[in-house]
């Protein structure tokens, strides 16, 4: 079965919960969309605002991470608790605004009202979008610090390898 990517909406205190869970769940928690998802899915957090009903507004992606569950699960007592997907997310992540995104996003990008399509409180992406906003969300890996830089650059000549990788084992093929 092909891999499927969803956008899920929460806002910010809840989404921050699901993340500590390692789990997704969409608003009033329903089981049917979950039912969908399958392991490896991609899926986005989505925060209109940081609480509801009266949060401040947000309008950013938070969180990306994949499904690891083969199906939904209750989380609590049968009948009265919400329904949940197990999802890796990733280990850190940034506050990603959707506004500079608007432009890039097939979400977005063809109508002023897309919000609308939110309602629901999730919506499947394409993979595309998914991509751009798990790449927006991504925090970026340290740049080399100035110090290392210089040792590098300044280290005699013929101390260490020719070849950056020479030192490390090869992998048999």
């Amino acid at each position: 079965m092909a891999i499927r990517y969803w956008l899920i909406v929460q806002p910010l205190d809840r989404a921050r919960e699901l993340v500590e869970l390692g789990a997704a769940q969409v608003p009033r928690g329903d089981r049917e969309p979950l039912d969908r998802m399958r392991p490896a899915d991609g899926v986005v957090l989505y925060c209109p605002r940081t609480s509801n009903p009266d949060g401040e507004p947000l309008r950013a992606a938070v969180q990306a991470g994949r499904v690891v569950s083969e199906e939904p699960y209750q989380a609590g007592t049968p009948g009265r608790s919400p329904w949940r997907v197990d999802v890796d997310w990733l280990p850190e992540a940034r506050i990603a605004p959707i506004r500079p995104l608007r432009d890039l996003l097939e979400l977005t990008r063809s109508t002023a009202f897309w919000g609308e399509r939110l309602r629901p409180g999730w919506v499947e992406l394409s993979r595309r979008d998914f991509e751009i906003l798990e790449d927006a969300v991504r925090r970026p890996a340290p740049d080399p610090s100035r110090f290392m830089l210089r040792a590098l650059r300044d280290r005699p000549a013929g101390e260490g390898p020719a070849d950056p990788g020479a030192d490390r084992p090869r992998l048999i093929r």
